[in-house]
């Protein structure tokens, strides 16, 4: 059986090679990790390092290249054709640490650089946290979650509370 399954691969890997000018047959190593956005605290003494995600060498390809277009100039008003927003990420009280998709970024208040689309709508599915820590045996730890679509714009302004969060809008 695992010497049929073997043989398959390598068959559909010959084939893919002869049409496509390269192998198509599915890696089982992950692929790394995309780069996080940017991430600017509020206040510099809260400045800290976010490591870059490695990325790995491409070999080259036999199949032909297109050619490539240049962006389309940007809209009057000063706005990016494609690029990132900025989100104000507030909390009440301050100091709240900030989870961005699972990753914590920093505490609040600070920026952080938002993949946008050019009508600013996120690009992507985007989970932002924040998570009030007890100082003292009365507090209770809370989180507070809001949960972002593509369809939805990407606010100025995102202000946590322990009860929940606010959004402003541009």
């Amino acid at each position: 059986m695992r010497f049929a399954r073997s043989l398959s691969a390598l068959v559909f890997c010959a084939l893919g090679l002869v049409l496509a000018g390269g192998c198509t047959t599915a890696s089982r190593t992950r692929a790394p990790a995309p780069a996080g956005p940017a991430v600017t605290p509020a206040h510099p003494a809260e400045a800290a390092p976010v490591p870059a995600a490695p990325t790995a060498p491409m070999a080259p390809s036999a199949a032909p290249v297109a050619p490539v277009t240049p962006a389309p100039a940007a809209p009057p008003g000063g706005a990016a054709a494609v690029g990132t927003l900025d989100l104000l990420v507030e909390s009440a009280p301050a100091g709240a640490i900030i989870v961005l998709d699972g990753v914590p970024v920093g505490r609040a208040p600070l920026h952080l650089q938002i993949a946008a689309t050019p009508l600013g709508f996120f690009q992507d599915y985007r989970e932002i946290r924040a998570r009030f820590v007890a100082s003292d045996e009365e507090q209770v730890t809370r989180s507070s979650i809001e949960e972002f679509t593509p369809r939805e714009k990407v606010p100025a302004v995102l202000r946590f509370t322990a009860d929940g969060a606010q959004r402003t809008m541009r």
